[in-house]
Order: C-alpha cells, then structure tokens, then sequence
C-alpha cells in the first residue's frame, strides 16, 4: 500500500508543479512552459511506470511486471529464486531465463529491510505449495500496457507536439 502512496504522492506533486510552471511561464509566452510542461509530464509517465513494477503471485504461476514488459512463469517452471550481491531479486527458470525483477531491486533502503529477500521467500514459498501440472519452461513476455502509466505519454508527446508548434511559428 505504501508504493501506491508514493507513486500517488510522486505523480501529484509533478502535476502541481506543472500548474505552477504554466501559471508562472504563461501558455503563449517566450519562456517555454510547453517544454517545460512535456519535461514534467514525461517524468509522470517515467515515474508511474517504474512505481507500477511489481511480483503477482497466481494460483499457477508467478507474474514479474517491470516497467515496460510483464513476465508470466509457470511455478513448476521456476528453478531458482534469489537475491544477488547487488540486493536484485531475480528468478531463474528450468528453460535457462533469468527475470529481473524491478520491484526488488537493491536499492539503499532495502540493504537495511531486507525486502528483496522476504520477496524471494514469499515466491518459493507460493512456488513449493503448488502443485501444478504443467512443467512448461518457456517464459511468457508482453507488453506492459497500463492506461494509467501511459496517459501521461500521450500527454508529453500532444505537448512535445505543441511546443514544436509554438516555437516554428515564432
């Protein structure tokens, strides 16, 4: 719950601070609120996706979500999960695919918490209690699509459009 706050928290204050760049550059003016607006919202967008990166434990396999593609393995796929001397939690399949997950990634504060390895825990843990019928290797990767994340490209580019605009017909 604390991640979404964050996230919530990151996103709100780059928008307020977008309010007052516009409110301070004015929309028509030579001082570059439109490239200043793109800047801001395209940091939205960066900040949602990373925020948004998360482990989904399933009744038959274990969803990665990184910033840009999602992972789905099969739990009797899973040959390994564990942290490496850098704090990154990874999973290593029986099909020889090693999947970063970006949720636990070593960061200074999980040195001290130790996130990454309860992380890998809870994932064997899910992965040992399942008893499943398909041994299949191959990882599943996908587009991460999420409405919510990419908005807020699409609102960069339409100002990035703008401000190209704006600055020709100046």
């Amino acid at each position: 719950m604390g991640h979404r706050v964050l996230q919530w928290f990151i996103t709100v204050f780059f928008l307020a601070l977008a309010a007052l760049a516009v409110e301070k550059m004015g929309i028509h003016g030579p001082n570059g609120a439109p490239v200043g607006l793109t800047a801001i919202l395209a940091t939205v967008f960066v900040v949602q996706r990373i925020l948004r990166s998360r482990v989904i434990l399933r009744q038959h396999d274990v969803r990665v979500v990184n910033a840009i593609f999602e992972y789905r393995v099969m739990c009797g796929a899973v040959k390994k999960v564990f942290v490496d001397n850098r704090g990154n939690l990874k999973i290593d399949t029986k099909g020889g695919a090693e999947i970063f997950v970006a949720a636990y990634s070593g960061s200074l504060v999980d040195s001290f918490v130790g996130s990454s390895g309860r992380a890998a825990e809870e994932i064997l843990r899910h992965v040992a209690s399942r008893s499943t019928t398909s041994q299949d290797p191959e990882v599943r990767r996908r587009y991460t699509f999420s409405w919510m994340s990419d908005i807020w490209l699409v609102a960069a580019v339409a100002c990035g459009a703008w401000a190209a605009i704006n600055s020709s017909a100046g």
